[in-house]
Formats: structure tokens, sequence, C-alpha cells
């Protein structure tokens, strides 16, 4: 996508994040959500962001659309409480923000400024991003933590193994990623690693989260397993600001 239709949408509003739900699976409650940016094209609809991410990151505008996307995400969240909905809002962050030492008490400020608690609010960062900038994030994670924002590792077990680095100091979740939930129900290859996340994460005490979850039978391992809460199409894709809480009374009815 040309970078000057991108700078005409982050001029015109379109850029804005939808809410995936993330529910607790014994209890059926939701319990938060994750935001992911989108753009409301005015020719080509709703564009998901393998059409514009990768422009921004080559052209340094990372920044401009995380802070987009965490403002409006903010709000939304507001929102939600003032509903009488105290949800969760997870937002994904770019490694490298961990460079600045700033951080922690920009987050603080722009959790204040939306009437939030850094508790509100969960950072989630990829866990092939966080390898190679370990060494930084380390003070930043920490940071972080003891103000109470989440940190949850993103995309866990597909990169580089991260199991001799989680910790509550500096974690606060592990979201697994899609590839070892779906078809766990019928790989026991796949079952097997599930279950070594499952147990790590456990016995750290942090919250497991699995993503990508669309399988009744893979939600059943999962349940089985001890896996905490699931993101995916088998509760809801992810839905425009306004939906959310219309589709959560729908869901709370069933």
């Amino acid at each position: 996508m040309p970078i000057d239709e991108i700078w005409k949408a982050l001029v015109n509003d379109q850029l804005v994040p939808y809410f995936q739900p993330i529910v607790d699976i014994s209890s059926r409650k939701v319990i938060g959500a994750e935001a992911l940016a989108r753009w409301r094209h005015p020719a080509l609809g709703v564009l998901s962001p393998i059409a514009f991410v990768p422009v921004m990151e080559e052209r340094g505008m990372i920044r401009e659309l995380t802070e987009l996307i965490l403002e409006k995400s903010l709000y939304a969240c507001r929102d939600w409480l003032d509903h009488n909905h105290a949800l969760n809002v997870s937002i994904n962050l770019s490694a490298f923000l961990l460079a600045d030492p700033q951080l922690t008490s920009y987050l603080e400020q722009k959790t204040r400024l939306a009437g939030l608690t850094p508790q509100d609010l969960t950072l989630e960062f990829s866990e092939n991003a966080l390898r190679p900038h370990w060494e930084a994030a380390i003070p930043q994670l920490a940071a972080l933590r003891s103000k109470g924002f989440g940190v949850a590792v993103d995309e866990f077990g597909i990169g580089v193994d991260m199991l001799d680095k989680l910790d509550r100091q500096h974690f606060s979740a592990i979201k697994i990623d899609r590839a070892f939930v779906q078809g766990s129900a019928r790989n026991s290859h796949l079952r097997a690693i599930l279950q070594e996340s499952l147990k790590h994460g456990q016995e750290q005490g942090l919250q497991t989260i699995a993503m990508g979850v669309e399988d009744a039978a893979d939600l059943a391992v999962l349940s089985e397993l001890g896996c905490q809460a699931v993101q995916g199409y088998i509760c809801s894709p992810p839905l425009p600001g306004e939906g959310l809480m219309p589709w959560i009374s729908d869901w709370e009815k069933g």
C-alpha cells in the first residue's frame, strides 16, 4: 500500500483497533480483549495489518501507529468500565520500545488520562522479538510489572525457547501460539508441547491463554490441561469497538 495513502489514513482517523475477546474457559466469562489494528479503507473495506504495518515499519512509523491504537484502546476500555464491564485491554508493543527509558511513565500517564489504572492494561511482546532485546528488556519489564501493568509473552513457543526467562517479576501471562493449539486434539506431538508450555506457565504463576482456538476438540484439550483462557474464532472474531458490548450481552445469555 502506498505510503501517502497510509498517511491519509492516519490523518483521517481510518486506523482503528478491533477487539478480540479473551474468555475464561471454566466460567465462560469475558475477562478481556486484545486490540488489533485495522484500516477502515473507504474503498476497500476493513483491511488487516498485513496491508499497512510492513510499510509503516519500513518507514519508521510504528510508534505513531502504536500510540494511536493505545489511546483508542484505553478509551474503549474506559467505556466498557462505564457500562459495568471491567475488562482488561491488551495491546501489542514492539520490543524496540523497551529501549525507551520513559516507557513506563508514558504508559502510566496515558492510563491515568483515560481514567484507568495500570491493572487495566496488558502489554504483549512477541517471544521472537523479546529474545534479542532481552538485556535491555529486563529492567523495563520489571518496572512495568512493579507498577501493575500486565505483561504477556505473545506467540509463545513459536520462536526461540524462553522457558528459562519466564517469571512473575517480568511477566503476568503467556499467550500460546496457535501453531501448538490448532490440531492438538488429533496430534500427540502438539499436545505434548502444549502440555509442557501450560505446565511451565502454571508453575510460574502466570495466566495461560491459548490463541487461535477454533475447534471444540482443541478447546476440550486446553480445558483438560488446565489452560485458563482462550482467544479465537470459537468465541468471536475481532470486533469493532461498538460491537463488543452487544456481543458480550449475547455471549452471556448463551
